[in-house]
């Protein structure tokens, strides 16, 4: 693949409520096969919901949801592990539920979409991490 590594797709304070963020895609992904991340979520203060969408796209234009991690008020840490030899049917695509996953779907580039309800403090904090191979 081209650009094997570790790439950062999120890291953040958390503080107004976002309304479906897109971070700067990471690039030139050509070739991926899989690629882990990891969701480390550190609660401060306040807030309801915070939701990390992980997106790819097959023809730079439309999005595909790949990826899941649902937040509120306690901090954790959440990973996915992602293959794309894993076989899919043709299906229309739909947006992921609650800690979804879609595997088998990844394109040249990642993204992170990042939506939050309520008003977070106190150091509230999202960190999202990538490894493509």
């Amino acid at each position: 693949m081209n650009n094997p590594g570790s790439y950062v797709l999120c890291a953040q304070q958390i503080t107004a409520a976002l309304s479906a963020q897109a971070q700067t895609a990471i690039e030139n992904l050509e070739g991926m096969l899989a690629c882990s991340i990891v969701a480390r979520f550190v609660y401060g203060s306040g807030g309801l919901t915070a939701v990390a969408l992980i997106q790819t796209t097959l023809d730079d234009v439309n999005w595909i949801d790949i990826a899941r991690f649902d937040f509120t008020t306690a901090s954790a840490v959440k990973y996915a592990n992602l293959s794309g030899l894993t076989y899919k049917a043709a299906a229309a695509l739909s947006s992921l539920g609650s800690e979804g996953q879609n595997d088998g779907i990844l394109g040249e580039q990642i993204r992170a979409v990042i939506t939050t309800t309520g008003t977070y403090g106190g150091g509230t904090l999202l960190d999202l991490r990538m490894v493509a191979r």
